[in-house]
């Protein structure tokens, strides 16, 4: 697989619109300026492309296998994995306190767009580690970090995230596995998960599981639940391995795509000899989770994002070279030549299709993670507690909205290959495959939904949600006469005012009939995820017209005739008149559907629950 993503458009993301390099004026990130990250996101895109990437049709042919007990990845990925991990990229986004980098959250998301980009079967238990890292920061001991983080910052150790159990589903509170407290102060655990990405694997030489189990009397449901590491090897206070601790794989699944990630049926304590030891209080299980599932959701939209990005190059780079019939305006001549199937324009709609939503993806996404860097960096209180709240807000639909699109992205990708895209040999049936589970796990993306219209938005009598409207307001207002992209700053205020207008009357109409909110609970998130993206995307535009104007100016391109060649002939002028062109694209043919779907919410229509199956 030949791997490339759009490092000019990360660029103007992280440089020109964000602006990360401010970050530095934060204790938090003193020791990193542009330089620094621009370094780090060309070494981390060469390991996606070189390494990483060949190992893609590898994956997805061989997969992970399961003889005897023991579960072996295909051959290169040890190469990829200790290339991954002696080079620091486990630890790039960690705290510097348990020996990582300290990178913001920011380039985290380019770090794994490139990696689950480039591979995703491979790169997701590298995810799952960084997630039990990220735990052990945050609530573990000074014991537990001494004990478990090292080997997993060198990646001799991986982690996973062990929620769900058959039967229970995504009703976690179902769960039945158990934690018995010893005399030596850690817990007895006993119980089965499945759908374990990265379960058990040959890649390193421990896996340390983060369990959700119930302790005896615990009270029903998710109140019920604390949280344990569970390692599949025992390991002394040093962090010596010092035996099997009773883990054991029942099968792994066989799935549609990601066939190179283990996800395996993990049964802990058949023996009755599986200790634990306890993250934090018990009962406070579901707590401590969420942070890592919450950080696991904005990674499954990065997946999405992945996937689309990669699909909509490769689709791009087939276009330009695939000859299919000759240009509609030479249609009438049997002679004329036949063109690039690019010079057509359904296949031009669907690329600046995928090209607006790929660009619309990462700016929310991106744009997430530098809330959560300044949520937990800037000195300013009143700023730390406003930023949390947005990536609270975001989350759900990070990863609903950045699932689902990247679906859909991947999509059009095969349609714009036409029937060689269905065909295996070529890159976008499995970037389909493989992107498909992402609106599944992780919470489905209905229960996404209902977690956006159920607690998000209602948060704090909804001022978050409220607050954020109104910082998109003040951005239309600013922008709406603006000579360039004064009409799109329109339509997205009034998208963003439907948007106000149908929550108020969905959260009034949830007073007396709950169930219908969560009946459109789905197209209030579609809709809230559009107008988020498009407030992104005018955004860059804004950036991207005074960079094109500059250019015009620099280059004496006053006239139609001089500018059109300029955006011909020069790279920065072709992708500032590109960024253009994608938030023009995504306002006029994306973002009206919110208008749509407003009307369908508010048609009251229960047919979905007075039908009888």
């Amino acid at each position: 697989m030949v791997y490339v993503a759009d490092l000019r458009d990360i660029r103007f993301l992280l440089f020109e619109v964000l602006k990360l390099q401010d970050l530095q004026k934060l204790p938090m990130f003193k020791d990193y300026g542009k330089d620094d990250y621009d370094a780090l996101m060309i070494e981390a895109y060469k390991l996606a492309r070189d390494v990483i990437a060949p190992m893609n049709e590898i994956s997805d042919q061989v997969g992970a296998k399961f003889e005897d007990g023991v579960v072996t990845l295909p051959d290169p990925f040890k190469n990829a994995w200790k290339r991954l991990s002696d080079n620091g990229w486990l630890g790039a986004i960690q705290s510097q306190e348990i020996g990582g980098q300290g990178l913001p959250w920011v380039m985290g998301q380019v770090i794994h767009e490139f990696f689950i980009g480039a591979c995703v079967g491979f790169s997701l238990t590298a995810g799952l580690t960084e997630g039990v890292l990220s735990l052990l920061n945050d609530f573990g001991t000074a014991e537990m970090k001494t004990k478990y983080a090292p080997a997993m910052l060198e990646g001799k150790w991986s982690g996973t995230m062990c929620l769900t159990e058959a039967g229970a589903g995504s009703d976690v509170g179902a769960n039945k596995a158990t934690a018995e407290k010893l005399p030596n102060g850690k817990y007895l655990i006993q119980g089965t998960k499945i759908f374990i990405t990265g379960g058990d694997h040959n890649l390193c030489d421990n896996v340390i599981h983060a369990v959700l189990a119930r302790t005896p009397d615990a009270p029903a449901g998710t109140k019920g639940l604390s949280l344990f590491l569970v390692p599949k090897h025992r390991v002394d206070e040093s962090g010596k391995v010092l035996g099997f601790n009773d883990v054991k794989v029942g099968r792994i699944e066989h799935k549609m795509g990601i066939k190179g990630s283990p996800t395996c049926v993990m049964n802990f304590g058949e023996d009755n000899a599986c200790e634990g030891e306890i993250l934090g209080a018990e009962l406070e299980g579901m707590k401590i989770m969420f942070h890592m599932m919450n950080e696991a959701r904005i990674m499954v939209g990065v997946q999405g994002l992945g996937a689309a990005g990669a699909s909509y190059e490769a689709a791009k780079a087939y276009a330009q070279e695939r000859l299919q019939g000759s240009s509609i305006l030479a249609m009438k001549d049997p002679k004329a030549p036949k063109v690039a199937i690019i010079e057509h324009a359904d296949v031009r709609r669907m690329l600046l299709w995928q090209k607006s939503v790929v660009e619309g993806l990462r700016v929310l996404l991106y744009t997430s993670a530098w809330y959560a860097d300044m949520a937990r960096a800037s000195e300013d209180p009143a700023e730390r507690e406003k930023y949390n709240g947005y990536v609270e807000l975001m989350t759900p639909i990070c990863k609903a909205y950045g699932s689902d699109m990247g679906v859909k992205a991947c999509d059009l990708a095969i349609q714009t290959y036409g029937g060689y895209g269905y065909c295996s040999e070529y890159p976008v049936e499995q970037n389909f495959r493989d992107a498909r589970i992402a609106p599944i796990y992780e919470g489905t993306n209905g229960i996404q939904a209902m977690d956006l219209a159920g607690r998000k938005i209602p948060m704090k009598s909804m001022q978050i949600f409220s607050g954020y409207l109104k910082e998109v307001g003040m951005f239309t207002d600013k922008y709406k006469m603006h000579p360039t992209v004064g009409k799109l700053a329109t339509k997205l205020g009034e998208a963003k005012n439907v948007l106000a207008e149908v929550t108020m009357k969905m959260m009034g109409i949830a007073m007396q009939d709950p169930q219908y909110l969560m009946l459109v609970a789905y197209p209030l998130l579609e809709s809230f995820g559009d107008v988020i993206a498009a407030y992104g995307l005018v955004n860059e535009a804004v950036v991207a017209d005074a960079a094109l104007t500059k250019l015009y100016q620099e280059n004496n391109a006053t006239g139609m005739t001089e500018k059109k060649k300029l955006v011909n002939d020069n790279p920065e002028a072709k992708f500032y008149w590109g960024k253009l062109q994608s938030a023009t694209f995504f306002c006029n043919n994306i973002l009206p559907q919110v208008k749509s779907r407003a009307e369908v919410m508010k048609n009251g229509d229960r047919s979905s629950l007075d039908v009888v199956f």
